[in-house]
């Protein structure tokens, strides 16, 4: 009789372990997507008032230029703008895009720009070979899509399994 309770005791662990960790797996969190033809790229949890950086060489004067975009918790704002120098295509205050110009460390920085978003679309090149940082990790998007696809980077709720086979660490669990 002891001996069936024990067993029926493991069960209910077990089973109390499985419910716990199923449900914890179709958690779903806010995260940052990009996503290419349908398929997931990289999602990264993120929280109102965080921001990451679209990098990328300037297609014309091949210098770097950094977009710092904030998720508001309702949609995405183009922050500032960083770049070394100056060239057609590169924005100024004058042009109506942003508030305010300077120069710092080196580079320029182009601040009030505020330009609200869903979601950002990047058509993948060797050149500008856009890269996306976050909280230490950084994308590579040329690597995750190939050359001359669309990429949309956007917010949106995703499942903490989809995360985990999307970064290859279920596989490390399983």
């Amino acid at each position: 009789m002891a001996y069936c309770r024990r067993i029926l005791s493991w069960r209910r662990i077990v089973l109390t372990a499985a419910i716990a960790v199923s449900l914890i797996l179709l958690w779903p969190a806010e995260c940052l997507t990009a996503q290419c033809d349908g398929r997931l790229l990289f999602a990264w949890p993120v929280r109102a008032g965080e921001t990451f950086e679209i990098s990328f060489t300037h297609s014309l004067n091949l210098s770097p230029v950094t977009d710092v975009i904030e998720w508001t918790g309702e949609e995405l704002v183009v922050r500032k703008s960083i770049f070394k120098t100056f060239g057609a295509g590169i924005p100024v205050p004058s042009d109506g895009i942003g508030t305010e110009l300077k120069g710092v460390d080196g580079h320029y920085e182009l601040t009030g720009i505020d330009k609200h978003m869903r979601s950002v679309t990047i058509m993948t090149q060797e050149i500008p070979d856009h890269r996306i940082r976050m909280n230490g990790r950084e994308a590579f998007l040329l690597e995750l899509a190939g050359s001359g696809r669309s990429v949309e980077i956007e917010v949106r709720r995703v499942l903490l399994f989809t995360r985990l086979i999307c970064t290859g660490r279920l596989h490390a669990i399983l």
